[in-house]
């Protein structure tokens, strides 16, 4: 994948980035190449708080047996990756380690990932198959995985994007100002925060969970997951690349590894859980007994633990879009009444300057750059090409990712009122 040009340079204005993960700094990034001056609003201390927090995180696309809009994106968005860690040489920038095998362990998931490289054209250099020599099961190797620090690349960004920053303030409350009132403040928005009132030209929504907090945003059906990782010393396993079987051990990074990660859409506690990080060693052991060094005494109640969330959206694949105005819509027109002479189209409204990046899930560092890009160019009405084959990207995978599937959803089964 080639870096993307624009049809034309933005007339500036100001933006607002609400949310200070990785998803929030991909934003800024895509703004500060249009020259936006950019305002972020973390509601914590400091940036990558919460899953952008964990020590480190790995970096690989989805994939499927036969093309789906799901894996189009996120193999889209593994190269798109790629090609900015090479273009903002983040690699001597953000602790990493090269390399992902994702075990093969049935003969469903061998022919499943075998034909997924021949059906997404995967050349060699992204991934082949290759025996794992820990498990000797034949694994779907990413040469170019990686193993990061999600809190690196979460400040790297923001380092190159240069936004104005708030920390320790949240958004309370946003409206845009009437056009037809023709004053100073004329087609903008107001946010409220805890501390102050801010007017900007658009706003960008990638809080996470805090999402549920807004009431234009409560219709989106997400979910907060919980996710506990163990850290553990580099010393005890081998691997030099991680592994992924259900569970994932990383590769070494700065002399520690992380196990992960538990799945909890239910209890939500902060708590670390003991039983989950015995759970994690016992996966370990039961999936790659030989990556683990022999003749150690080991107290797993020891490890270190994190707690974190993230937000899943009821599809499990990335909202990325502008806001529709849910308020404003007809719902006189039924789903049914298409299909009789004269029936009305279904019309979205939307704040054409208000954006949604969430529901990222477990893929945030994979999704989360190409992700910003899309949205950035759709608030700001400009296309992505490539300079190589001047080729947008494919529309059937900006609508798949629109919030707006949800409200199709709820109009074909008649829920809006």
């Amino acid at each position: 994948m080639e870096t993307r040009v624009f049809e034309k340079e933005t007339d500036g204005g100001t933006a607002i980035v609400v949310g200070g993960g990785i998803a929030g700094a991909s934003v800024c990034y895509a703004l500060s190449k249009r020259k936006i001056k950019t305002i972020l609003l973390e509601s914590e201390s400091s940036p990558a708080k919460q899953s952008s927090g964990n020590p480190i995180g790995v970096v690989y696309p989805f994939l499927t047996k036969h093309k789906t809009t799901e894996s189009e994106f996120s193999y889209l968005a593994y190269r798109y990756f790629l090609e900015l860690w090479e273009s903002l040489e983040l690699g001597n920038k953000v602790p990493h380690s090269d390399g992902i095998h994702f075990l093969l362990e049935t003969n469903s998931a061998y022919d499943r990932y075998s034909n997924a490289i021949l059906s997404h054209q995967i050349p060699i250099d992204i991934a082949f198959l290759e025996k794992e020599k820990y498990s000797n099961l034949y694994s779907l190797f990413f040469p170019t995985g990686k193993a990061i620090s999600p809190v690196a690349l979460t400040m790297e960004l923001l380092q190159l994007a240069k936004p104005e920053t708030k920390y320790n303030s949240r958004l309370l409350s946003w409206h845009t100002i009437d056009k037809d009132r023709n004053d100073e403040q004329d087609g903008k928005l107001i946010c409220q925060t805890d501390t102050e009132t801010l007017s900007a030209n658009y706003l960008f929504l990638t809080q996470g969970f805090q999402f549920a907090n807004d009431p234009t945003l409560q219709w989106i059906p997400m979910k907060q997951v919980r996710g506990q990782i163990v850290k553990i010393p580099g010393s005890i396993c081998k691997n030099q690349s991680s592994i992924l079987y259900g569970d994932y051990i990383t590769a070494e990074i700065n002399g520690e590894r992380v196990l992960g990660a538990s799945f909890d859409e239910f209890h939500l506690e902060k708590e670390p859980r003991i039983k989950e990080t015995i759970m994690m060693w016992e996966g370990l052991q039961s999936h790659l007994k030989n990556v683990i060094v022999e003749n150690q005494t080991l107290d797993v109640k020891n490890f270190g633990t994190r707690v974190s969330y993230r937000t899943q959206s009821q599809d499990r694949h990335p909202v990325v879009g502008k806001l529709p105005i849910v308020s404003q819509l007809d719902t006189t027109v039924k789903y049914q009444n298409l299909f009789r002479k004269n029936g009305k189209p279904f019309q979205i409204p939307y704040y054409e300057s208000v954006g949604i990046l969430n529901g990222l899930g477990s893929r945030g560092l994979t999704h989360a750059l190409l992700a910003g890009e899309i949205l950035v160019n759709q608030v700001l009405n400009k296309t992505m090409k490539f300079l190589d084959q001047k080729n947008e990207i494919p529309e059937h995978i900006i609508q798949s990712l629109k919030p707006d599937r949800f409200l199709l959803r709820m109009w074909k089964r008649d829920q809006l009122t």
